[in-house]
């Protein structure tokens, strides 16, 4: 085999062996409010939901009070609300990578739905006070001539959250007919119904509203799988109300406190979601409890609180339960983090797994499946062999991989071999720690491919800068319809 020379510019790294990402693995991505330095954007990471583990896999993407997110059925779009406007993205279903569309302007929206057949995209505008509906392009853009707004009128008995309409969410039936929109400001949560015809997207159901009690201020509702029942967050009352749902019309049979008699403290619920199985209900409060409240469901559909899980921080403003049913993540905004909970099947209660990672003011969470195309699953096995070859240097898998063909050549021109690549990896690699994976990027010509990947370490060394910017290059080559590392490469990135 011809020998292959690289040239290094700062440090070498190796790799050990790891399986490619191919199920339970899915993105995280993670809306945000500003910051006092400025917009925070969104952020994405994989989650795998074998290890319950998240690694960053994107650099963040600009946008100022990313508040809300929504992905669309096929995962081809994410929608992403942003106070004054709601943008549209298209989603790489194999990199997580997004890739902006176009926008078109709102009234203080604070939240994003997409309709199933990804036809039509719903906001619900807070400061507004009104419902937002726009149809949408083939490739999930906005069709910015057809958007239409709902105005809502009225008021209710908290003069401070309650002097006008607020709109908090854009909530469409398990059918994909009606869309229900719990307004805080009025005590109401109206029903629209989708129409068919050119002009108008919603209309006014046969039953209008469906009205709360007052100064209970309904926030976000979801619907159990089976399509017969809804459970709506009354923020102000700190509060859940189960209900029955039927053609577009819901009725209210139950209503639940999220606290235990006599509590004192601030109420404000918030987020609101259903088991996958049906089984439990979750909501999160935040004020002064700060906990996610756990309800079973029973067969018809009413809810007993069966346990309470603090948030292990501050203002959990929105949580997720990852597709798989049996982890749940919860987005502290105050405390500047994103927590990991093991949910029981059988109890519904929650465990900490002690995983988390810390995101800057942490509002909205939506996953999408890793769908890995033959590129997509090398890029992931060989992010995988790096991140072991990072944090569990080994000279043994560092041998099987530094073929005895190959050269590598440092920036001075010495040439290192087999021996001299492993030591070098083994003595500069252990000053880095804390790795994040930025982007990745696959060129595959025929049987040879180069990957290269963007991180950024921290260096433990104190003769290094606190943060390296640094690129992986690896070389690969099909074999026998395998493909096979050849060789791998860091360079720093000149400041």
């Amino acid at each position: 085999m011809k020998k292959i020379a690289f040239v290094f510019l700062c440090c070498l790294v190796g790799a050990a062996s790891s399986k490619a990402q191919t199920s339970n693995q899915y993105f995280l991505f993670i809306g945000t409010y500003a910051t006092e330095d400025g917009p925070n954007g969104i952020h994405t990471y994989h989650f795998d939901a074998e290890a319950a583990t998240l690694r960053k896999v994107q650099p963040v993407t600009e946008l100022d009070n990313a508040s809300f997110l929504a992905v669309n059925n096929d995962h081809s779009n994410l929608y992403a609300v942003s106070g004054s406007r709601v943008n549209a993205y298209t989603l790489n279903p194999g990199t997580g990578k997004l890739s902006f569309l176009n926008s078109v302007p709102s009234a203080g929206s604070c939240y994003v739905s997409a309709a199933p057949d990804g036809s039509t995209v719903f906001a619900g505008n807070y400061g507004g006070g009104n419902t937002e509906a726009v149809r949408t392009n083939a490739d999930g853009s906005f069709d910015e001539a057809s958007v239409q707004l709902l105005q809502h009128q009225g008021s209710s008995v908290n003069k401070e959250r309650q002097e006008a309409p607020h709109v908090h969410a854009t909530v469409l039936s398990p059918d994909g007919r009606y869309l229900m929109v719990p307004d805080l400001g009025t005590d109401r949560v109206y029903q629209y119904e989708l129409t068919t015809t050119s002009g108008e997207i919603l209309k006014p159901a046969s039953k209008p509203w469906l009205s709360v009690p007052k100064g209970a201020g309904p926030r976000h509702l979801e619907f159990h799988p089976n399509g017969q029942y809804a459970y709506l967050v009354l923020e102000l009352q700190g509060a859940v109300m189960a209900l029955d749902y039927r053609e577009g019309m819901l009725k209210e049979k139950q209503i639940i406190s999220m606290v235990d008699k006599g509590f004192k403290g601030r109420l404000s619920g918030a987020d609101i979601h259903v088991s996958p199985d049906g089984k439990f209900l979750y909501a999160s409060n935040r004020g002064d409890a700060n906990e996610i409240a756990i309800y079973s469901i029973d067969k018809n559909g009413k809810l007993n609180r069966v346990g309470r899980q603090p948030v292990m921080g501050k203002t959990p403003r929105n949580f997720a339960i990852d597709p798989t049913g049996r982890f749940l993540l919860v987005a502290n905004q105050d405390t500047n983090e994103v927590i990991v909970f093991r949910r029981d099947e059988t109890t519904g209660l929650l465990t900490s797994t002690g995983q988390s990672i810390a995101v800057d003011k942490p509002v909205c969470l939506k996953f999408a499946p890793v769908q890995q195309g033959p590129e997509e699953k090398l890029v992931a096995e060989a992010v995988e062999r790096f991140r072991q070859a990072m944090t569990d240097p080994d000279s043994e898998g560092l041998a099987s991989l530094a073929s005895d063909d190959l050269e590598y050549v440092h920036s001075s021109g010495t040439v290192r071999d087999k021996q001299g690549f492993i030591d070098e990896f083994m003595k500069r690699w252990t000053n880095f720690s804390k790795v994040d994976i930025l982007n990745q990027t696959i060129k595959i010509s025929g049987d040879n491919a180069i990957v290269r990947h963007r991180l950024v370490a921290d260096a433990n060394n104190p003769g290094y800068p606190s943060k390296v910017d640094i690129i992986i290059l690896m070389v690969w080559r099909k074999e026998g319809g395998q493909w096979k590392l050849l060789a791998r490469q860091a360079a720093k990135i000149p400041e």
